[in-house]
This record gives C-alpha cells, sequence and structure tokens, in this order.
C-alpha cells in the first residue's frame, strides 16, 4: 500500500514538472495574441491630424495662401520703397506683400493657370558698378535676342541716370525660356546699388493669353523718390 501511495507521489510530482512547459508555452501564445489584439485597436483609434504651422504676423507661408482678390490690388513695399499691382483673380503665395521680410522672396500667382509674379532684390556692395553692370547686360540681352532667346529687349529705366533706377526688361521666346517657361523680367538697380528682378511668368502653353496681364504688373512697378 505504501509502495502505491508512493508511486502516485512521484507521478504526481512529474506531471506538475511537465505541466509547467506547457504551460509556459500556453503563456507565450496567449500574451502574443493579447499584444496583436492590443495592436490592432490601437489602429482603429482615430489618429490626431497635423496642423499647418501658421505663419507668424506680418508674414506669410506656403501653407497660409490668400483668397484670390475679387479686383486690382496696389502694395506699397515699405522695405524699398516701391509699389505695383496685382490684378483680379490672382492670390499671394508666399512672402510679405509690404516687404517686411526683406530675404524672402514675394510670390503671386493666378489660380487655374501657371501665371505667376515674383520679387527679390538684394544689396549689392557701394562699389558695385551699377550703370557699367546695366550696359554690358543689356547688350548681351540685344545680341540673345538676336539668336532667339528673347522676343523683345528694351532699357527700362526711372527718374534720374545719377540717383534714379536703371535697369533693362526681355520677354522669353517660347522656345528658349528659362526652365519651361516664358518670362518677361524687368532687372534694374536703385541709387543705393540694391537690384531687383521683377519676374511675370507662365508656361508657354498660358503666355499668349495672359502675356497682357503679365506686362501689365510689370508696367506697374513705380518706384519712390
Amino acid at each position: 500500500m505504501r509502495k502505491v501511495i508512493l508511486n502516485l507521489s512521484i507521478l504526481a510530482v512529474l506531471s506538475c514538472f511537465l505541466a509547467s512547459p506547457a504551460l509556459a508555452q500556453w503563456g507565450a501564445i496567449q500574451s502574443g495574441a493579447d499584444a496583436v489584439k492590443r495592436s490592432k485597436e490601437a489602429e482603429k483609434q482615430p489618429q490626431p491630424q497635423q496642423q499647418p504651422t501658421k505663419a507668424a504676423e506680418g508674414k506669410y507661408s506656403m501653407s497660409d495662401k490668400t483668397a484670390a482678390s475679387t479686383a486690382p490690388v496696389t502694395y506699397q513695399n515699405k522695405v524699398r520703397n516701391f509699389s505695383y499691382t496685382i490684378p483680379a483673380g490672382w492670390r499671394l503665395e508666399r512672402g510679405d506683400p509690404a516687404g517686411n521680410a526683406e530675404k524672402e522672396n514675394i510670390i503671386f500667382m493666378k489660380p487655374g493657370t501657371t501665371c505667376g509674379f515674383t520679387i527679390h532684390w538684394t544689396q549689392m556692395v557701394p562699389s558695385f558698378p551699377r550703370k557699367a553692370s546695366v550696359d554690358a547686360s543689356y547688350k548681351q540681352a540685344m545680341e540673345e535676342k538676336g539668336i532667339g532667346k528673347y522676343m523683345a529687349v528694351k532699357r527700362r529705366d526711372q527718374g534720374g541716370a545719377k540717383d534714379g533706377v536703371i535697369g533693362w526688361e526681355t520677354i522669353e521666346t517660347a522656345e528658349k525660356g528659362s526652365g519651361g517657361f516664358q518670362r518677361i523680367q524687368w532687372q534694374c538697380y536703385d541709387g543705393q546699388n540694391y537690384m531687383y528682378s521683377f519676374i511675370a511668368h507662365s508656361e508657354p502653353k498660358d503666355f499668349n493669353a495672359n502675356r497682357a496681364d503679365l506686362q501689365r504688373i510689370i508696367d506697374s512697378i513705380k518706384f519712390g523718390r
């Protein structure tokens, strides 16, 4: 009888040891299943949407586009004292139209087209020979007109030669425009040796239909004394 009881006790102990790996394996499987379940539940939870960064006061970013205007708008640049008029139906894409963010390009676009207008300026050193630069650039542009890069080239100045704005205007051809665009560009220098680049542009497919508006933008630029 004692031998039977002893055998039964040994079998009970062995069964416990043999059951332990199975239980551990089952526990691991169950933990994995629980982890997958939690992961799927987490995926179902709505993720917070990232909000576009708001531009600083007085500035605009690419995510802060203005609505297209319903009438022509004239802007006065407060930094470099010039004004310009943007036609109805255009909108600001980037930059401060009043020029407070001096190092940032100002960009306007006409929705539904490839038309745009950009403004950029940079300060040259006081000794920079602006007149010689304009003369040389104008001469080169006239030569490039002869090989089909430009359809029109002209001098474009405002004010006197000494203290006024001096520069040249070019209109590119569709065949040899820059980067797939046709541009009407006025490059000029003021009396303080700041260089300006005013570019009204579009892809060739939109150029003829919008050329008058692009030219009006360039023609609207007026420098103060």
